[in-house]
């Protein structure tokens, strides 16, 4: 009797334990509440739990550089581990998202004396891709030394909002002429073809897409900005327009593409909406008309809704397909804010990412495209996917420096 009381003691006893770590957890929680992934080796984070944002973005900075770098190439890996499919070193557009982490993590104060050389470093990498063959001259999607390729439009935009942003964290007229150079690349892809806009591909010419749209206008009114050239300006609002009126679905989010045939593929992606929203504060601070502030204003507020509704337990989580999407989208939200200080959206973004931080790590330290830690974790990981992370918790911690 007495060996099957202490037996029932210490039953209970454990039951009392799990009872009250589950009231720690549910205590502790961020404001996503509901979800958990407690399983999660717990010495990946002990370390680097509590860092703040500007520190997870350097030290993720860093374990992609130690992972994915080619040595002595200033190149990268696809993913990590790297796959049997994949090529030697990674395409164009993940590259691309290391340009843009390098450029955010330049803005913070902390970082900047590290940012020339990070500068440096990436666009020696980036040369290996240009292609100064085929006119006008641009960046196609695998390096040159390996062969020719395809030359994507939307890749090409993407590279020149960030030689514009190098240019306006350094000075240097070089990262503005490169960003007038590609320009004229963009400008070739236009063609009157369903009125206007530009295609995805050179090489193909089937669709004319927001993501080779959205970017080019948000290219155009920085070059506009940096330059006072009204005729950047104009081809600002005229690729806006084209986009809006052929692209823009009734809830005001962006479909993917339209082809020839007139028909339009109804997916929309949260990138879609971040480029237009972006475009449209743009145009606001540039003409001061109300319209394109209560347009960005409408693209955010249904962004937010259609992309991040509410769950059953009242979570909001950014869809796990890319996370770069969400962080294009997280770029628009920015814009937003600097000028109506609503930060609604972005603390939506902020929850999202510091609950990946804490609960969607692998064994490698790198994040899972699914923020809620729910799945995807032990998958491996792309540089496009990394990449953008650095450049979201820099970019939070900017606006958290500067709230």
């Amino acid at each position: 009797m007495k060996r099957v009381n202490k037996a029932a003691i210490l039953i209970l006893l454990s039951i009392l334990v799990i009872l009250i770590n589950g009231c720690y957890y549910s205590k502790t929680e961020t404001n996503i509440t509901n979800v958990k992934n407690v399983d999660k080796d717990e010495s990946i984070r002990s370390e680097t739990m509590n860092k703040d944002n500007a520190q997870k973005a350097d030290i993720l900075y860093s374990k992609i550089n130690e992972l994915y770098s080619i040595k002595d190439q200033n190149l990268f890996l696809e993913h990590y581990p790297a796959q049997d499919n994949d090529k030697g070193v990674s395409y164009l557009w993940p590259f691309s998202g290391m340009f843009s982490a390098v450029n955010a993590l330049g803005k913070l104060p902390e970082m900047k004396d590290k940012y020339e050389e990070y500068l440096k470093n990436i666009t020696a990498g980036l040369e290996r891709y240009y292609d100064k063959l085929r006119e006008p001259n641009a960046y196609q999607a695998y390096p040159y030394d390996f062969g020719g390729d395809d030359r994507f439009y939307d890749d090409n935009m993407w590279l020149g909002i960030d030689f514009y942003e190098a240019y306006k964290l350094t000075g240097n007229k070089v990262y503005l002429d490169k960003c007038k150079s590609i320009f004229e690349f963009i400008k070739s892809g236009w063609s009157d073809e369903l009125g206007g806009g530009i295609y995805w591909c050179e090489q193909t010419r089937e669709t004319k897409n927001t993501c080779s749209n959205g970017p080019a206008a948000v290219m155009a009114l920085k070059l506009y900005d940096a330059t006072g050239d009204k005729e950047y300006l104009d081809w600002g609002l005229k690729i806006y327009e084209w986009t809006k009126e052929n692209l823009q679905a009734p809830d005001g989010n962006y479909w993917d593409n339209i082809n020839l045939n007139r028909k339009i593929e109804e997916t929309k992606y949260t990138y879609n909406s971040g480029t237009m929203l972006n475009a449209s504060v743009l145009l606001y601070q540039i003409t001061k008309d109300e319209k394109y502030l209560k347009e960005a204003q409408k693209v955010a507020k249904f962004s937010l809704e259609h992309f991040a509704a509410l769950d059953t337990d009242g979570n909001r989580f950014f869809p796990d397909n890319n996370p770069w999407f969400n962080v294009i989208l997280f770029r628009g939200y920015f814009e937003l804010y600097n000028v109506d200080k609503n930060d609604e959206y972005l603390n939506v973004v902020s929850e999202n990412a510091d609950y990946a931080w804490k609960y969607a790590r692998d064994k490698y330290e790198l994040i899972s495209p699914d923020w809620s830690g729910k799945s995807r974790i032990d998958e491996p990981k792309s540089l496009l996917d990394e990449a953008c992370m650095v450049e979201l918790y820099a970019e939070i911690a900017l606006w958290e420096k500067n709230k």
